[in-house]
């Protein structure tokens, strides 16, 4: 589908402020300094938190967020490929007819040798998915302005597209954290990319509060699998140390985005109090591919 076509069409939308399509890669063309027929969603994408390209109309703002998101997604897409869920063998004595297959080596294990086998030697097996609850916690700081936000939405919709949309919550943290969507949600995949585009990337990093946030989301959840996903260059400017809140997951997986500020020492020990690991990600570029590996791992 053309460039244009893609967000809501002048009045003809319904919504007061909406922009024509034509009129708006014309704009947004003058904002980021680029001759219209060169204007692609992921450009869009790249400047939409960039302090330098703020968009001051909402109607006009908006447009971009849309073509920015459809990039956004199909960059995901291309990278994660056909979705195979992860499944597991569970075997249990037969209850039900047609609930499974007959284990014919475990029943006959059982039936050897028995003049009168009990109905619980009987053992089916079948093929179960396996699912995992996951709270995703993501930077959205000054730091995170401009591509940053638009690779760390990537590999947002590259986990999004890698879980059941219900099992993922989505944490976004700068001077304080929220959460963009909840566990038992469905369909969101899209929404999260909204939602991420949507940070003004300001603010100080706060990743007390992340975690904070990030637990009470899991806590909502009821699958005993759960984990938490931190994306971090372990320094925190706003809250208190994060240490305490990484000891009171289940599992937490920290993913540090290397730089020359990093804390590479507490994001390990972030790491290590919650039970989990710690992933290198040596720049923004790598993240939406790291994120995919961590997914499969994470998932399986």
């Amino acid at each position: 589908m053309p460039l244009g076509e893609a967000p809501p069409a002048g009045p003809a939308g319904g919504r007061p402020g909406a922009v024509a399509p034509t009129d708006g890669l014309r704009l947004l063309a003058a904002a980021y300094g680029c001759a219209e027929g060169e204007l692609d969603g992921w450009t869009i994408a790249e400047n939409l938190s960039a302090t330098s390209c703020e968009i001051a109309d909402a109607g006009l703002r908006e447009f971009a967020r849309r073509l920015a998101t459809r990039s956004v997604l199909r960059r995901a897409h291309e990278l994660v490929g056909p979705i195979q869920p992860s499944r597991r063998v569970v075997r249990e004595p037969l209850v039900e007819p047609f609930r499974g297959e007959l284990d014919e080596e475990e029943t006959l294990e059982n039936i050897l040798g028995k003049e009168f086998p009990q109905p619980d030697d009987w053992i089916t097996a079948r093929r179960e998915e396996r699912r995992t609850e996951v709270v995703l916690m993501m930077d959205t700081s000054l730091s995170m302005s401009g591509k940053n936000l638009a690779l760390a939405a990537v590999a947002a919709a590259v986990f999004a597209f890698s879980i059941r949309s219900e099992d993922l919550s989505v944490v976004a943290f700068e001077s304080t954290a929220k959460a963009l969507t909840h566990l038992g949600e469905r369909d969101v995949t899209a929404r999260v990319v909204e939602e991420i585009l949507s940070q003004p990337a300001r603010g100080f990093t706060n990743i007390e509060d992340a975690l904070a946030v990030g637990r009470r989301e899991l806590a909502r959840g009821e699958n005993p699998r759960k984990a938490g996903l931190l994306i971090t260059d372990g320094v925190f400017t706003a809250g208190g140390n994060p240490l305490a809140e990484a000891a009171l997951f289940p599992q937490l997986f920290v993913l540090l985005t290397e730089d020359y500020v990093m804390d590479g020492e507490l994001c390990a020990r972030l790491a290590r109090l919650g039970r989990g690991s710690l992933v290198r990600v040596r720049g923004y570029a790598d993240l939406p591919r790291t994120m995919l590996e961590v997914a499969t791992r994470l998932l399986r």
